[in-house]
């Protein structure tokens, strides 16, 4: 919106000086219109093309549920590097020395199935917000359900730090990193 206001404001400028050029007193100048109008409409243009470089290049593409169901899957497999497991995680660095205890977690319920469902909603703030699904048991009968963020960071959608604490808790998990 910041950058409208300058683009509007040589907008009004340029259409006053075409009317004031229009009806003033020798007759009017086409060329002069035309090229105030041209002018206008350039600075709009770019200001417009560059509005929008500047909020893509800071938020990656939304992405489905299915990928982030992956991204969080990725973060739990034993196989992946801590530096890119904590790199999924806002504030991840803080969550590294809980990662021994989260795979416990994991060996102690095998049979536990969670994943993201549709859908995603952007909330147009560098959030996105999706529903997680956790099943302890793997049973299908104590099937929980939260909303889970995601946070425009570093050119990609990090889980929230927050939300992330909220399912480590709803799996009767804790850690320091969760306070």
């Amino acid at each position: 919106m910041a950058l409208r206001r300058p683009v509007i404001s040589v907008l009004i400028l340029a259409t006053l000086t075409a009317v004031v050029t229009a009806c003033g007193g020798s007759g009017s100048d086409d060329a002069s219109v035309d090229a105030a109008r041209s002018s206008a409409y350039a600075a709009l243009s770019s200001s417009s093309a560059a509005a929008a470089a500047t909020s893509s290049a800071t938020k990656p593409p939304l992405p489905t549920a299915a990928e982030l169901d992956a991204q969080i899957k990725a973060a739990l497999d034993p196989n992946l590097p801590d530096s890119e497991r904590t790199a999924l995680i806002e504030d991840g660095e803080a969550f590294k020395d809980a990662i021994p205890d989260m795979y416990k977690a994991l060996q102690d319920n095998p049979r536990a199935v969670y994943g993201v469902k549709d859908p995603v909603f952007d909330n147009h703030d560098g959030t996105l917000t999706a529903t997680l699904s956790l099943d302890k048991d793997g049973t299908g009968t104590n099937v929980r359900t939260t909303v889970v963020h995601f946070v425009s960071k570093d050119g990609r959608w990090k889980i929230s730090r927050t939300d992330l604490c909220g399912i480590l808790r709803s799996a009767d998990y804790k850690t320091a990193a969760c306070g």
